[in-house]
This record gives structure tokens, sequence and C-alpha cells, in this order.
């Protein structure tokens, strides 16, 4: 994803003012994009229009504290992943109240799942700005120099918080965790 057009920034804008129907729009501009950013998250396709929906409510009662109209996507996808960490969290919390060996963490979810669901947690736990910047370089697929406009900061700095975000996640996950 990259930088909004005129008429998309505009409908953000009216949004951000109220316009419910500009947000719906922009919305509807971005379900592609936001959806397959939902499925990364929460990895099911029911879960994933479940977070879609919530944060689509939630972005109508905040998108007046959005302070930049071209981080539209970056502020919504961020409502999403806090969803999708308290989804995960409650399913997390339903296995162990049912104790039912059939119900384990592990037992009905896939590695690359359950390695899904671990990176999100370390990503999650990570500084604001480490987690900002890997977030819009692996999942939003935003070159380092797109990222250092968006941000407004020079290229080295957005290089070196991708690279310290990265360690922090390894040493979070343990040196021998494959992704």
């Amino acid at each position: 994803m990259g930088k909004f057009s005129y008429s998309e920034l505009s409908l953000i804008k009216k949004a951000i003012n109220g316009d419910i129907n500009a947000l719906g729009k922009v919305l509807r501009k971005n379900h592609e994009y936001i959806y397959k950013m939902a499925y990364i998250y929460i990895g099911n396709k029911e879960d994933a229009l479940d977070i879609m929906q919530e944060a689509s409510i939630q972005s109508m009662k905040w998108i007046h504290t959005l302070k930049e109209p071209s981080y539209f996507l970056t502020w919504f996808c961020t409502i999403m992943a806090r969803l999708a960490s308290k989804l995960i969290n409650q399913k997390i919390q339903i296995r162990r109240l049912q104790n039912n060996p059939e119900f384990e963490e592990s037992a009905d979810l896939s590695k690359n799942k359950n390695q899904a669901i671990d990176v999100l947690k370390a990503v999650t736990t990570l500084e604001d700005k480490y987690r900002l910047i890997l977030q819009l370089f692996y999942y939003q697929d935003f070159s380092v120099k797109e990222i250092s406009e968006l941000l407004t900061m020079p290229e080295g700095t957005v290089k070196t918080n991708l690279k310290r975000g990265r360690d922090a996640l390894k040493k979070s996950l343990g040196e021998d965790y494959y992704v």
C-alpha cells in the first residue's frame, strides 16, 4: 500500500470532520488490503472479518482523533492489531478454562498459525517506534525510503529502528525461533 490519492485524502479529511459516509467510502476502497492485514493478524477468515467489523465501528467512534490523514491505514491497522491480540488472548483463556486436551493451545493450530500468533504477540510488546516501522515495512510493504518520507525521519534512522526492531523480536522470540 502506498500513498493516498488526493480524492482519498479528501474523503479521510471529511471523515475526520464527522462524515461517516466518507469513512465508509475509504473503508470500501481499501477493503481488500484491510482484509489481508486482518487475516495476517488473526489467521482465519471468520475472525478476520470480525476484527474488521469491530475496527470499523471503533474507527467511526475515534476517527476525529486521527491527526494526519495520510496515516489512516496505519491507524486503522493498529486498531485491528489490538483487536486481534485481544481476541487471541480471549481464545487462549477460553481454552484454558475448558481444560480439555482437545482445546489445548497447540492442539488445533498449525505450527505456522502458532508462529504467527507468537510473532504478533512479540510485535505488540515492542516500543512504538519499532512496532510502527516493522508494520509499515513487513505488513504494508513500504520501502525504507517511503517510511522515511511518511514518518519524516532520515532513512538511516528508519534502517536503524528496523534493525533494532528485528533484534528485539529475535530476543523476545529466542535465538532459535524461525518464522
